[in-house]
């Protein structure tokens, strides 16, 4: 890997590792933070032909200026929680979503590899996009799909050979334990 990707990479990661503190503390900055370092992590995955990452990162640099507005408008930040049915719901359709992509780029594939690394890529992306959606919501079980998106995210970026990165996850996996103990002090159903 080129230099100028590895320290990319770091600074991606470090500032990843600035965006999760600040987001277990309900800091509206994590997402400025967390802004940058998707921009960044644009190159870094584009570099290793991580598609699905790609794209995850550009959503998440427009997810987290809207995250940023709607934080700033509010004085106090008031969590939610889902009902189990909602969640189970949303499931299914993300399930369904990539079911039907899988289903879709079946040929594209020459070896079980490249297969398994798209499989687990556009699921980490699909599940992404909803816990990132969940935490801009406010609702406090976000933290319990990161704590697995990021468990598999380390295998994922490890077969990459992004190896700050997997060490940034596995950073996020501790972190996320952190995150659901802080949002779990208060909560309000919805």
């Amino acid at each position: 890997m080129p230099e100028k990707q590895i320290v990319l990479e770091w600074t991606a990661s470090l500032l990843g590792l600035v965006y999760l503190f600040l987001i277990a503390k309900k800091n509206k900055w994590a997402w400025f933070f967390g802004g940058i370092s998707s921009f960044i992590y644009v190159f870094v995955f584009f570099k290793s032909n991580l598609q699905a990452q790609v794209l995850l990162s550009i959503a998440y640099v427009f997810m987290s200026v809207f995250a940023f507005w709607s934080w700033n408008r509010e004085g106090e930040i008031k969590l939610i929680t889902w009902r189990r049915g909602q969640h189970l719901l949303a499931a299914q359709f993300i399930l369904l979503i990539g079911g039907i992509v899988i289903w879709m780029k079946q040929s594209d594939f020459s070896t079980f590899h490249e297969k398994e690394t798209f499989v687990l890529d556009l699921f980490i992306a699909l599940f992404s996009v909803f816990a990132t959606t969940l935490g801009i919501l406010k609702e406090k079980s976000n933290w319990i799909y990161w704590i697995f998106i990021n468990l598999a995210c380390v295998i994922l970026y490890l077969n990459a050979n992004l190896y700050a990165t997997s060490v940034l996850y596995a950073g996020y996996f501790i972190l996320g334990i952190y995150g659901l103990r802080e949002w779990n002090k208060k909560t309000t159903a919805i």
